[in-house]
């Protein structure tokens, strides 16, 4: 099993272990980073964790397991796509199922107004590049987000004053549930 996450902020203990990697901010790094180490070092399974921002009343200051990935920044609509569609693309715009979704982009959110009635429930800026290149290299994956803002106007400074180490606690205890080592 591997560990990506974006900043070294976020998992300000587990950074220092071997099987956990900073990816950096935004899709392209994660993306980039999740390639280079599932094909070299072939893990049984990729877990994310990291901050997101809560577009939904239901999840606030809490560790959720995402289910499904979407690009929250995808909009070919002026060309008569769906917006979060990528074009000439084969398979559905949501990876995995609906009940938790993770919409990623490469802005931070400070209004999502838009964004619940497409389905999602929290905002990142990586998740959905990861689990695509699980999906297409057929590696499990599992995404763990701790709800850090809301996605508003207060979100930078939400995140800001955050308690890293908090979450990454509820995170180390939800490892302990896994039949993999970390």
């Amino acid at each position: 099993m591997i560990i990506l996450t974006a900043l070294q902020e976020e998992i300000p203990t587990l950074y220092k272990e071997s099987n956990v990697f900073v990816t950096g901010l935004g899709k392209v790094n994660a993306a980039m980073q999740a390639m280079k180490l599932i094909l070299g070092l072939r893990p049984e399974l990729v877990v994310n964790f990291g901050t997101a921002g809560s577009v939904s009343v239901e999840y606030s200051q809490e560790l959720v397991e995402c289910t499904g990935f979407m690009q929250r920044d995808m909009d070919c609509s002026p060309l008569g796509f769906d917006k979060y569609v990528t074009p000439y693309e084969k398979g559905h715009h949501l990876i995995g199922t609906p009940e938790v979704v993770c919409g990623s982009g490469d802005s931070f959110m400070t209004e999502s107004a838009e964004l619940p009635s497409a389905g999602v429930h929290l905002v990142d800026m990586e998740a959905f590049a990861i689990a695509k290149v699980c999906r297409d290299l057929e590696v499990p994956f599992r995404c763990f987000k701790y709800i850090s803002d809301n996605a508003d106007e207060n979100a930078g400074d939400d995140w800001s004053v955050f308690e890293h180490a908090k979450a990454e606690q509820l995170f180390i205890e939800q490892l302990a549930t896994f039949s993999y080592d970390i």
